[in-house]
C-alpha cells in the first residue's frame, strides 16, 4: 500500500546561473545584444529609439544604480508596458505574446508583425552589463514601472525565484508613453572605445536599413553625450554606381530591372581615353545599337536592353522569369504552406518564401568629376563604400546576420573571381545591396535561434535559388556588355586603322618582326665598320695624314680614308632610312595592339571555362579505356566463376544463378554507355563515315530509352525516304546528345511540379532536316533571341555553364551544317523546336 508523500507543493524550479548561460548562447555578441533590444522598440510601436553610451564612472541619481563604470541608456517612445505585461510576460522567459501574435496573423496597433517571437530577446541585456534597469509606462497611465536587478545575483546556489527584483512606481505625464532601459556597470569598458568601438559603430550600421528615406524607425546613437553619425547611403553615393539592379520576387515571378553606366565599359586608362572619343561622341548611340545587334554581335547581344543616354546612364534591360524556368525550386505537397492561390489542376506546390525586393549598386573607386562633385576626397568615397560594402538582408528595416557583414559572401560573388575564369561581373569588396523581407510576407523564413542565419528549410532553400538567379542574371548582363565592349574597340580600332580580322594583324606583326631582324643584322654589321673605322682613326699614321693612302693591311679594298667614311655615311643613310620605315610601319602595329589587347583579354578570361571542359573530356576518355578494361575483366571472373561452380555443384543454386544473370546484365548496359560515348572520344572522333538517318538516330533512342528508364519517352519518325550523311558519327552524337540532355534536365524540373506530367521528346528527320522537341514548358522568352551564345543558360550555373547549345553550333559549323530555334510555338506561347540543316553533309 502506498504511503502519502512528505513533500510539500512539489514543482521544478531552476538554478539561476541557467538564465546567464541561455543568455550566452543565444546572443553572439555586444551588436547582436543592442539589436535584439532596438528590435523590442519596433515591436512597441515607437518611432525612434535613443541609444547613449557612457564610457566614464556616471554617478546619475535619477537611475536606481548609480556610481557604477559606464552605462548603456536605450530609450524609446513606444507604448510601454504596465503591470501586467510586466508580470506575466517579461518576466516569464520564453513567453511571447509576439510569439501568438504572428501565428494568428495579428499586427501591433500601428500595423506592425512583429519581429521577435522567441522570448529571449530581454537575456540580451547581461551581454553588456551586470546591472539592468527598466522604467517603462503606458498613456492614460499616472505613472512609470520601474524593475531593476544585478545580474551577478543569478548564480548557481540560488533557485530562479529567489533572485531579488525590485520594483517601484514613478510619477509621469499622463499622456507619456515609452520605455527606458539602463544598462550599467559594463562588462568590458574597452568595448566602446578605440578601434573596438569603431567596429561596433560600423556594425550597427550595416544592421540598420541604409537609406534613410525608406525608414519607418529612426535610431539616433551617441557616446559621451556626442551624436555619432551612422553611415548612410545618401543620393549622392547611389547616383555613383557604375551599375545598378533593382529586383523584385512577388511570389510567382522574379523581375530584375539592370542599369549600366558608360563607367562600368571603363577597365584602364585606353578604354577611358575609346570611351571619350569614340562611345561618347554620339552618346554611345552606336555603340547600343552594336550590343543589341544580333547579327554583327551574335554570341553576345543583348536584345531585350533599351538606350537611355541620360544621367551617366548608357542602356537599361528589364527581365521577368517565371518560376518553371528556374531550375531546382523545391516543391512541396502541403497545400496550406505554399502558395496561397494555388493552381488546383497541380499536384505539387512551390515551398512559398514569400515577396522580397531589392537592389544591387555596383562601384568602381576611381576618381571622376562625379565623385569629386559628391566628396571632397577619392579615399572618403572609397571608405564609405567600404564600410557598407556588402549584400545583406533586412526584415523589416533590421539586418540579420551574418548575410553581408564582416566580408560575409553568402551570395557567392566572389566564387568566379577565385575560380580564374572572367571576370566583369560583381565584385563582393565593390557592391552594396539589400534584400528587403518582412516578417508577416516572409514568415516562413524562418531564423535561428541564435540569430545567425535562417533555418534550413524548404523555403530558405526556395529563396537562395531565387537570390542566386538574381546574382546569375546580373553578372551575365554586365559580361555580354564587357565583352560586347572588347569587340566593338576591336572593331572600331580594325575599321580605323584599315585592316581586316585576326589574319591581317598576324600578317603584319610577321612581317615587321622579319623586317626587324633584317634591320638588325644590318645594323650589327654597319656597327663592326665603324669600329673598324675608329681604329684606323686612332691610328697614329692616320692622325698624322689623315689624306694620305693608307697602308693596305689597315684598310684592304679602299682608296683613301675619306672615301671609306663616305661609304659607311651612304650606308648608316640607307639604314636610317629603312629604320625609319620600319618605326612608321611599327607605330601603326599600335593600332594592332589596341585591336588584338581586348580580344586577348576576352579569350584568356574564357580559358578557364573551356580548359575546365578539355580537361572534363580527357577524364572521359581516360575513364572510358579503364572502364572498358574493368567490363572485361568482371566478365571474364564471372564466366570462369560459373564454370567452375557448375563443374563443382551437383545443383544449380538459383539464387546465385539469378545474381549472375543480373551482372551479365548489368555488364551488357554498361557496354552500352560506354559505346555511346567511345564515338566522341579521340581515338576515333575524326574518322568519317557514312551513316543512314533512321539507323543513327535509332541507336540513339535505343540508348535514351535505357538512360531513361520509362521515365522519358523517346520516339524517332521518319518523314520521307531515308537519306545518307557522311560525317564522324562522334560529333553528331555529341550534337544530339547536347540538346537531349537539355531536355531531359527540363522534363524532370517539370515532372517535379506536375506529378502526373507524361514526359516525352520527339526527334524527327524530314530531308535536309533533323527536328528535335520536348513536351516541357519550351525556352525562356529572355534567352530564345541568344540560346546558341555561350554562357547563357536557364539552368543555375552551378548545373550548367550555358555551353551546351553553343558547342552543338560550333560543332555543326565545322560541317557546314546549322541549328536555329524554329520559330512555331507550344502551347505556353514558347518556342521548342531545334531545327538542324544536314544539307552539306548528304550524300546519294
Amino acid at each position: 500500500m502506498a504511503e502519502s508523500s512528505s513533500i510539500k507543493n512539489p514543482h521544478f524550479d531552476v538554478s539561476a546561473a541557467v538564465i546567464r548561460q541561455l543568455g550566452a548562447e543565444l546572443i553572439s555578441d555586444e551588436v547582436t545584444a543592442v539589436m535584439e533590444l532596438i528590435k523590442n522598440s519596433y515591436d512597441a510601436d515607437a518611432d525612434w529609439v535613443r541609444i547613449n553610451i557612457t564610457t566614464k564612472n556616471t554617478n546619475n541619481t535619477n537611475h536606481y544604480y548609480s556610481n557604477v563604470q559606464g552605462s548603456i541608456v536605450i530609450e524609446d517612445n513606444g507604448f510601454g508596458m504596465d503591470e501586467t505585461d510586466i508580470e506575466s510576460g517579461w518576466l516569464v522567459v520564453s513567453v511571447s505574446k509576439k510569439r501568438l501574435d504572428k501565428k494568428n496573423g495579428k499586427t501591433t496597433p500601428a500595423g506592425r508583425t512583429p519581429l521577435g517571437d522567441k522570448g529571449v530577446g530581454r537575456l540580451s541585456v547581461q551581454r553588456l552589463g551586470n546591472k539592468f534597469e527598466m522604467v517603462t509606462g503606458k498613456k492614460r497611465k499616472e505613472y512609470f514601472n520601474r524593475i531593476a536587478f544585478d545580474w551577478s545575483h543569478f548564480s548557481d546556489d540560488i533557485p530562479l525565484s529567489k533572485v531579488k527584483i525590485h520594483t517601484s512606481r514613478i510619477q509621469k505625464p499622463y499622456n507619456k508613453e515609452g520605455t527606458t532601459l539602463v544598462i550599467s556597470d559594463l562588462l568590458d569598458p574597452q568595448k566602446w572605445q578605440g578601434s573596438s568601438w569603431d567596429a561596433f559603430r560600423g556594425h550597427l550600421s550595416q544592421l540598420i536599413f541604409p537609406y534613410k528615406d525608406k525608414r519607418v524607425f529612426e535610431i539616433y546613437l551617441s557616446k559621451d553625450g556626442e551624436p555619432v553619425d551612422l553611415d548612410e547611403l545618401n543620393e549622392n553615393l547611389r547616383n555613383l554606381a557604375v551599375s545598378e539592379h533593382l529586383f523584385q520576387f512577388d511570389g510567382k515571378k522574379l523581375t530584375i530591372n539592370s542599369k549600366v553606366s558608360f563607367d562600368k565599359l571603363s577597365g584602364n586608362t585606353k578604354d577611358e581615353e575609346f570611351i571619350q572619343t569614340s562611345i561618347m561622341e554620339d552618346s554611345g548611340k552606336d555603340f547600343f545599337n552594336f550590343l543589341t545587334d544580333g547579327i554583327s554581335n551574335k554570341k553576345l547581344f543583348i536584345p531585350d536592353a533599351k538606350y537611355v543616354g541620360k544621367r551617366g546612364h548608357l542602356f537599361e534591360v528589364k527581365r521577368t522569369f517565371d518560376l518553371n524556368t528556374i531550375g531546382q525550386l523545391v516543391y512541396i505537397d502541403d497545400r496550406e504552406n505554399a502558395i496561397d492561390d494555388a493552381n488546383e489542376d497541380v499536384d505539387r506546390y512551390f515551398a512559398q518564401p514569400g515577396s522580397f525586393s531589392g537592389e544591387i549598386r555596383d562601384y568602381y573607386f576611381k576618381e571622376t568629376e562625379s565623385v569629386s562633385n559628391a566628396f571632397d576626397t577619392l579615399g572618403e568615397f572609397k571608405k564609405l563604400v567600404q564600410n557598407q560594402a556588402g549584400i545583406r538582408i533586412f526584415r523589416d528595416g533590421f539586418g540579420l546576420r551574418p548575410y553581408g557583414l564582416d566580408g560575409n559572401d553568402w551570395l557567392r560573388l566572389g566564387d568566379q573571381q577565385t575560380s580564374g575564369s572572367s571576370y566583369y561581373g560583381l565584385r563582393p569588396g565593390n557592391v552594396i545591396g539589400f534584400i528587403s523581407i518582412g516578417a508577416k510576407s516572409n514568415e516562413k523564413l524562418k531564423e535561428k535561434t541564435d540569430r545567425e542565419g535562417f533555418v534550413a528549410s524548404p523555403y530558405s532553400a526556395n529563396f537562395f535559388k531565387l537570390t542566386d538567379k538574381i546574382r546569375e542574371e546580373i553578372n551575365g548582363t554586365l559580361e555580354q556588355t564587357r565583352r560586347s565592349f572588347n569587340d566593338y574597340k576591336a572593331r572600331q580600332v580594325s575599321e580605323k586603322e584599315g585592316f581586316s580580322g585576326l589574319k591581317d594583324s598576324f600578317q603584319q606583326l610577321q612581317a615587321t618582326s622579319v623586317s626587324a631582324t633584317m634591320l638588325e643584322s644590318k645594323t650589327k654589321s654597319l656597327e663592326k665598320e665603324i669600329q673598324e673605322a675608329g681604329k684606323i682613326l686612332n691610328h697614329e699614321y692616320v692622325r698624322i695624314q689623315p689624306l694620305k693612302i693608307l697602308d693596305r693591311k689597315l684598310f684592304e679594298g679602299s682608296k683613301n680614308f675619306l672615301d671609306h667614311i663616305n661609304e659607311l655615311l651612304k650606308k648608316a643613310t640607307k639604314l636610317l632610312g629603312q629604320i625609319e620605315l620600319l618605326l612608321q610601319e611599327a607605330k601603326r602595329l599600335d593600332g594592332h595592339v589596341k585591336y588584338l589587347e581586348p580580344l586577348i583579354k576576352d579569350l584568356e578570361s574564357q580559358l578557364t571555362d573551356f580548359s575546365q571542359l578539355a580537361g572534363l573530356g580527357l577524364t572521359a576518355e581516360a575513364l572510358s579505356h579503364e572502364l572498358s578494361n574493368i567490363v572485361d575483366r568482371i566478365t571474364q571472373q564471372t564466366n570462369k566463376a560459373v564454370n567452375d561452380y557448375n563443374k563443382d555443384s551437383k545443383r544449380a543454386d538459383q539464387i546465385f544463378l539469378l545474381h549472375v544473370e543480373n551482372v551479365k546484365s548489368s555488364i551488357k548496359s554498361f557496354r552500352k554507355q560506354l559505346s555511346h560515348l567511345a564515338p566522341s572520344l579521340k581515338y576515333v572522333r575524326e574518322n568519317k563515315g557514312l551513316h543512314s538517318i533512321s539507323s543513327f538516330v535509332e541507336e540513339i533512342v535505343e540508348f535514351y530509352e535505357e538512360k531513361f528508364d520509362g521515365k522519358i519517352d523517346v520516339k524517332f519518325k521518319l518523314h520521307g525516304s531515308d537519306f545518307q550523311m557522311e560525317a564522324n558519327k562522334g560529333r553528331l552524337t555529341q550534337i544530339i546528345d547536347n540538346i537531349l540532355l537539355n531536355s531531359e534536365y527540363w522534363l524532370k524540373e517539370r515532372m517535379k511540379i506536375e506529378k502526373g506530367f507524361k514526359a516525352s521528346v520527339q526527334i524527327e528527320a524530314r530531308e535536309p532536316f533533323l527536328l528535335i522537341r520536348d513536351n516541357g514548358y519550351g525556352i525562356d522568352p529572355l534567352i530564345e533571341d541568344r540560346v546558341f551564345q555561350p554562357f547563357v543558360t536557364s539552368k543555375p550555373k552551378n548545373i550548367g555553364r550555358g555551353l551546351g547549345l553553343y558547342i552543338v553550333q560550333q560543332l555543326l559549323e565545322t560541317l557546314g551544317c546549322s541549328i536555329i530555334l524554329s520559330p512555331k510555338r507550344n502551347e505556353n506561347n514558347r518556342r521548342y523546336i531545334f531545327q538542324i540543316d544536314l544539307s552539306k553533309i548528304l550524300r546519294s
